[in-house]
């Protein structure tokens, strides 16, 4: 049966080794990765002698993960956050442009135009349809003229416009979406990683739900500094939408589970 360690190894992909804009991301899984054998370890080696009372064993545990693990685990999950926030600036070069130039009013007055022809094709033959989406798609200036405004200005729904976007940035940026999925998929497992070792710190430092949160507040409060200080002069994600879903896992039964969500908060002015 795989080890936890095996599992999560088995998933990362070694070129991600190898991209700059992962290398850091690489280090944070990797010190991850190793915390979630070396703390219980350490546990182990503390409790050899026999010198120890539970309580002592309890407190020089957690001592020693106060000070080499937890700052480190804090630091991996803020690399994440980084990296995620690093994905919102690239979708938003990929994504079709949706403002324009304000003082450009002929400009305005043309797309304006151009939905209105748009909105008229929906009522025509199927064949009309097809040349209102052979418009958006093969000219620029319908398609912004398309993606600007509410969709109904133009006869579609959002949910259609939506899925025209994916399937439009799919076919032109396929090498930098394959890109974006890898440092995703990246981000994932670290963050599977930072989960499964705070589980080790938990279970090694033999703590209580209540106090250990706590605990770790504590633990990770100078590098909590650190980071703030880092993200007021860090650039906000270049779209509207300041958080990144994913998931969390768990190791069952020799499997990589997903228990959960996890939301990074880009919102780097917060």
């Amino acid at each position: 049966m795989a080890t936890r360690i095996e599992t999560l190894q088995s998933r990362w992909r070694p070129e991600w080794n190898q991209r700059s804009d992962l290398s850091r991301l690489s280090g944070a899984f990797h010190k991850a990765l190793s915390f979630i054998e070396s703390v219980p370890a350490t546990r182990s080696r503390l409790a050899g002698p026999g010198t120890l009372s539970a309580k002592g064993l309890n407190e020089a545990v957690r001592s020693v993960a106060a000070e080499k693990v937890v700052p480190d685990l804090r630091r991996a999950m803020w690399e994440a956050e980084k990296v995620a926030n690093g994905l919102k600036n690239d979708m938003s070069r990929l994504a079709v442009p949706r403002q324009h130039d304000k003082t450009d009013v002929a400009g305005a007055m043309l797309r304006a135009e151009m939905r209105s022809m748009l909105r008229e094709m929906l009522k025509g033959t199927s064949e009309d349809v097809g040349d209102r989406l052979r418009l958006i798609m093969g000219m620029p200036e319908f398609l912004e003229a398309a993606f600007e405004g509410p969709a109904r200005l133009s006869g579609l729904t959002e949910e259609f416009r939506a899925e025209l976007e994916q399937r439009m940035i799919a076919e032109k940026h396929g090498a930098a979406i394959e890109a974006i999925d890898g440092a995703k998929e990246a981000i994932e497992l670290t963050q599977a990683a930072i989960e499964m070792a705070i589980g080790a710190v938990k279970t090694a430092g033999d703590f209580g739900d209540a106090h250990f949160n706590q605990w770790m507040a504590t633990a990770s409060s100078e590098v909590e500094r650190e980071i703030a200080a880092e993200k007021a002069t860090a650039p906000a994600p270049k779209t509207g939408e300041n958080r990144f879903s994913t998931p969390t896992y768990e190791l069952k039964d020799g499997q990589l589970v997903q228990n959960g969500i996890y939301t990074f908060n880009l919102d780097v002015a917060a």
